[in-house]
């Protein structure tokens, strides 16, 4: 049985969009992409990391 993942930690958010700690960090800092505490961990949404990709990809086609 597969798990699909709701939420992601830094690390694999990073992974997830390929882009580095401090890119994410800085991102979240300046609220393109959300993210919240549980306990000491935080956390992006998926739903929020697709949001992002796919807000990048319409932006780099309305560039063409």
């Amino acid at each position: 049985m597969t798990v699909l993942k709701a939420a992601f930690a830094i690390e694999e958010a990073c992974q997830y969009i390929n882009v580095s700690r401090a890119t994410l960090y800085r991102l979240i800092g300046q609220g393109v992409i959300p993210s919240l505490h549980i306990r000491r961990r935080r956390l992006i949404l998926k739903a929020d990391l697709d949001q992002f990709l796919q807000e990048r990809l319409a932006e780099a086609e309305a560039g063409r």
